[in-house]
């Protein structure tokens, strides 16, 4: 136990718990531990669709579903938080067991999307967000338009942006989500009523029956002007373990699947959208390679229930050792 830290020390007790027990159990340690401030060096900062951040590492959607934590886990060295996935009406998810580990650090959960419903959403988050002192992002979900428009108007002045969550396993009825008819309404609304910077998530592009679908509503979305697309959701897989036998891949496994996904989209997309990579990063290594691949922020979770919360201080610690290795002063310097 020689040089462990007490969160250290903490992580390796946590990961004795069932994964909800535990991830439940961190969050009320990151308020009571307060991390020191963490300053990260310049140079690890990038261009984003919510301006300048460093790091442009954020926190991925599901680590805080009710908007709770976000005044503390900014500590943990990230440059945004994203909370939610939220939708308008209180939902319980799924029975348990909903989340369960995998080999190859990865993680498989069926949820449910659980939320407290955008009302207790917002006010929780308009009390923590000012103290983030990190841009906060809503994740929003739902599978009607105008139940997504309402939470969107909702969170009207609370955060510094909104992600429309589409892509999420426990969403009934996928093909239908991304029709060209329902999706081309949700745009023209979230256009109407227009606040925020804005970006839709997506699945992996690995399900042969939605990828038409993904890619006709990523190119609507750009078309329009809309600023980020988030690459990628959790993958579908068969999972015994779980209550509804199935659920979303992530971790180390979904990194070649986002990796595709990321190619794909820069290609598509060009230079007209951020892009927010997401799926099994978990060292700067794995950083760099998405933001050489067009991304310009990346987004983690999966890595903070194996690494432990001392990760994103990691990856941009060692970030920095790739960049003076270069003999470059920033990531800019270094990406296309």
């Amino acid at each position: 136990m020689s040089g462990l830290t007490i969160p250290d020390l903490a992580h390796r007790l946590l990961r004795l718990l069932p994964p909800e027990d535990a991830h439940k159990a961190g969050l009320r340690l990151v308020k009571l531990l307060k991390p020191r401030k963490f300053e990260p060096p310049e140079g690890i900062r990038l261009k984003t669709w919510l301006g300048r951040l460093t790091p442009p590492i954020g926190l991925a959607a599901g680590f805080d579903k009710t908007g709770e934590s976000v005044a503390h886990l900014s500590s943990l060295g990230f440059g945004y938080l994203v909370a939610g996935s939220v939708t308008l009406n209180p939902r319980p998810g799924n029975k348990r067991p909903r989340i369960v580990r995998r080999r190859g650090e990865a993680l498989v959960n069926a949820m449910g999307l659980p939320s407290p419903g955008i009302e207790v959403f917002a006010r929780n988050l308009s009390v923590g967000a000012p103290l983030a002192g990190v841009p906060v992002v809503a994740s929003i979900a739902g599978e009607d338009p105008l139940e997504i428009v309402a939470c969107y108007e909702r969170l009207r002045g609370v955060v510094a942006g909104v992600e429309v969550n589409l892509s999420s396993p426990s969403l009934r009825d996928a093909a239908a989500i991304w029709s060209q008819e329902r999706f081309s309404r949700l745009v023209e609304l979230l256009v109407s009523v227009k606040w925020c910077p804005l970006a839709l998530k997506i699945p992996p592009l690995a399900r042969s029956e939605l990828r038409s679908h993904v890619l006709r509503a990523v190119k609507i979305w750009v078309d329009q002007g809309l600023e980020s697309i988030t690459a990628v959701n959790t993958l579908p897989v068969s999972e015994v373990r779980l209550s509804t036998g199935f659920g979303g891949l992530s971790g180390k496994p979904l990194n070649p699947y986002m990796l595709e996904t990321l190619r794909e989209l820069r290609s598509l997309v060009g230079d007209n959208c951020e892009i927010n990579a997401v799926g099994g990063i978990f060292t700067a290594e794995d950083a760099l390679q998405a933001f050489r691949l067009g991304a310009s922020t990346i987004q983690v979770y999966t890595a903070l229930t194996y690494r432990g919360p001392r990760v994103v201080r990691q990856i941009v610690a060692d970030l920095a050792k790739i960049l003076d290795g270069m003999g470059a002063r920033s990531l800019e310097e270094i990406l296309p």
